[in-house]
């Protein structure tokens, strides 16, 4: 079974879309969880009447909670009903992900990999349809990163698009007492990384050109904030790290 987490704010110029692209590309059993984060348009009523033809599991938060609280809810969710062998896939609602690698991620982690990573930076992937700005923050930003954190593999460090094994997922959230996701904004996926790289999980990238000329609308992302989140990320899980809190996480994690 495959499911899909997908963040949704305001997104009813794209959400329809990728629901549409999953129906069409998924050809085994799956289940999309969308997590609609108090949007103000009409991206609750285009999910609601998708679901009279794709399998959708709608959640809303509202008002706005952010993305940490986001993915926290939607894995909550999925967690309670998959099974350890099932594969989980988190993206965008904005298409900008690339669905025609999705059965290498999943492929990858069927053949034991614990989190199968779309890469616009590992050699082949790549960035179309955006700004140079936003260019260079995302590689300073992703440069940056991998020199405080050098998981092995991996060259990009922020993107949504994942496969997850599903089992490896459960035991994470119970290893770090549900607090796997701590920080708010679109870092905790990069938080979520580097606590999932410290428990010596198997991780793989995919090359993807990542399409932002597929978007209809602008991004939800705000750079300054952003910005302010990679530096606190860097501080809380470098400099300030507890060593012992993850020395018991991955005690925790080998018992379960």
């Amino acid at each position: 079974m495959i499911y899909f987490l997908i963040p949704a704010y305001n997104e009813e110029q794209n959400i329809i879309t990728i629901l549409n692209n999953i129906s069409q590309k998924v050809s085994e059993d799956y289940e999309i969880f969308v997590i609609n984060d108090g949007s103000i348009d009409r991206t609750k009523e285009i999910v609601e009447d998708a679901e009279k033809k794709i399998p959708i599991t709608l959640i809303s938060h509202y008002p706005n909670k952010g993305v940490g609280a986001v993915f926290n809810t939607g894995f909550s969710a999925i967690l309670k009903e998959c099974n350890d062998d099932d594969i989980i896939i988190s993206l965008e609602a904005d298409n900008t992900g690339d669905l025609n690698i999705l059965d290498k991620m999943i492929n990858n982690i069927k053949s034991g990999y614990d989190i199968s990573l779309a890469s616009c930076y590992a050699k082949e992937g790549g960035i179309e349809g955006t700004t140079l700005d936003r260019k260079i923050l995302s590689l300073g930003a992703n440069t940056l990163l991998k020199i405080f954190f050098p998981i092995k593999g991996v060259k990009t460090f922020s993107s949504f698009y994942r496969a997850y094994n599903a089992g490896m997922l459960k035991k994470a959230f119970k290893a770090y007492d549900n607090k796997l996701i701590e920080m708010p904004g679109f870092v905790c996926m990069v938080e979520m990384l580097i606590k999932l790289w410290r428990l010596k999980i198997k991780i793989i990238e995919v090359p993807m050109i990542l399409k932002f000329n597929m978007r209809q609308d602008k991004s939800k992302m705000k750079i300054g904030k952003n910005i302010r989140g990679y530096l606190k990320l860097i501080k809380n899980e470098f400099f300030l790290k507890d060593k012992k809190k993850y020395r018991q996480a991955m005690q925790k994690y080998l018992n379960l």
